[in-house]
């Protein structure tokens, strides 16, 4: 009985070490050189344990190399996104002085049959309006409502109606206007109190375009 039990255990570790050599050889043929200098199948059986640690580092060298190949993709991928983004955001200047960067423009058909925002239109907008040092001075997000205006009316400061001008509803635009396009040298000045907006002051204004209407012929 002893013997066939030696026997049965001989068969199990034979056939168990065919099934290793055909797995490591389906996922990484290199390691067979390392496994056939073992030629007696009871040594195989003895170092099975070692053979078998050493497989997952085989495989392991084999995912680092696929990652460094793949990994020069990745970084060429985000540079060309950089880029994409570099030139989505293009500042332009206008000869009053007023520059602005166009940070969400609509695509496709639909939008290209619409007519941007021009003089006399009826608009609605949100924006963030801060000083040139950072600090927000209004907010119609935060108050949760936002300005109605007719372009042309001067009905607001000059650099943020003619900032608006040939946007289509539901972009994003961030507007660098100078003092003399926003509250001048008189500033937003309260009695006793201070400054909201200091004299003589640079403004930026993070505007989104709610919806405009065409002026009533």
């Amino acid at each position: 009985v002893r013997g066939w039990n030696m026997l049965s255990r001989t068969f199990v570790c034979i056939g168990f070490v065919a099934q290793l050599f055909a797995s490591i050889n389906a996922f990484a043929p290199g390691a067979l050189t390392v496994l056939r200098a073992e030629r007696a199948v009871p040594r195989a059986c003895l170092s099975l344990k070692m053979q078998s640690n050493e497989a997952p580092s085989i495989l392991s060298r084999r995912n680092l190399m696929k990652g460094l190949a793949v990994a020069p993709l990745a970084v060429l991928s985000q540079s060309v996104a950089a880029e994409e983004k570099k030139k989505k955001e293009k500042v332009v200047t206008l000869e009053n002085g007023l520059a602005y960067v166009d940070k969400s423009k609509r695509d496709g058909m639909l939008a290209g049959l619409e007519q941007g925002v021009g003089k006399g239109d009826f608009v609605i907008v949100n924006y963030v309006a801060y000083l040139k040092d950072g600090t927000i001075f209004d907010n119609t997000k935060k108050r949760g409502k936002p300005v109605a205006f007719q372009v042309g009316k001067t009905q607001v400061i000059p650099g943020l109606e003619q900032g608006l001008v040939g946007m289509k509803a539901g972009e994003e635009r961030q507007l660098f206007v100078p003092a003399k396009l926003g509250y001048g040298s008189r500033g937003v000045c309260l009695e006793g109190k201070g400054c909201l907006v200091p004299p003589d002051t640079d403004l930026v204004y993070e505007v989104t375009l709610v919806r405009v209407a065409p002026a009533p012929i």
